[in-house]
């Protein structure tokens, strides 16, 4: 939620807008009852005896996280209405439609291990965004390349930082029975992605960091490039991240740093 939140604040810096106040209040809940809504259809298959931890306490504690979630998205739906503008309520709306249709599927073809169920890229995509929705209709045209750049970046990394978890996930989603990247396409396979993507990503990025003029938008791009070589630097070295979940404290952890556009 503060990742979210960290992304959101260099969004509306990079566009230049003034976000509605409320829309801080109604990001990171929405997308908190993305992530608990996805742990808690997980925690389902294996109750009880689900070897990942999360999906476990999410099922132990599924009445009152429900309820919890209840009331914060019933909150969210009465601020979007209220505060929101109109347009921005009816992309939501349809973000949210295509996010249930899709937890839809997983529930019901949970047995699947189909390319078109991967959750990483879905969540991604819902992610990236639900954080750039709304300051990019308030922008109200198109941006600069370097900008969709940055954009284009988060979402890269959203992507990544969801195969990476689920390549250091992986013995342990084979003994649950889900369906991961890694699971789909092998961890050697899973790794070259990752390593080959990160190097492209940073080739991308500093092709446009000698090419954008020195202002917020350059720094938001530098910012994507330490981000990638962070999360570059876990999958390269996966032997000293593994212990303690260190690789998932530090790649939750590196959507925190867009938050260091406030001193530009």
């Amino acid at each position: 939620m503060l990742g979210t939140l960290a992304v959101g604040y260099m969004a509306t810096r990079i566009l230049h807008v003034s976000a509605n106040p409320i829309w801080w209040i109604i990001l990171p809940m929405s997308v908190w009852i993305v992530y608990t809504l996805d742990h808690i259809i997980d925690s389902y298959k294996n109750k009880t005896e689900a070897v990942i931890y999360r999906h476990k306490f999410h099922y132990l504690n599924r009445k009152s996280i429900s309820i919890v979630m209840i009331f914060t998205g019933t909150t969210t739906l009465i601020l979007s209405v209220l505060f929101l503008d109109t347009q921005i309520i009816i992309l939501g709306i349809l973000l949210s439609l295509v996010i249930a249709f899709y937890f839809a599927l997983i529930f019901f073809f949970k047995q699947k291990r189909s390319i078109f169920l991967q959750k990483e890229l879905i969540i991604a995509i819902a992610y990236t965004t639900g954080i750039f929705m709304a300051p990019l209709y308030w922008y109200g045209s198109l941006p600069s390349f370097s900008v969709i750049v940055v954009i284009f970046n988060i979402f890269i990394l959203a992507w990544f930082e969801g195969i990476m978890i689920s390549w250091f996930d992986y013995d342990n989603d084979i003994k649950d029975g889900h369906t991961s990247f890694t699971i789909l396409f092998g961890k050697r396979n899973t790794r070259q992605f990752l390593i080959l993507g990160h190097m492209i990503i940073e080739i991308i990025t500093i092709i446009f960091l000698v090419i954008t003029p020195f202002n917020i938008v350059f720094w938001a791009l530098l910012v994507t490039l330490v981000m990638n070589l962070l999360l570059g630097f876990i999958i390269i070295f996966p032997h000293s991240f593994a212990q303690n979940n260190y690789y998932r404290i530090i790649g939750e952890t590196v959507f925190l740093l867009p938050v260091l556009v406030v001193f530009v």
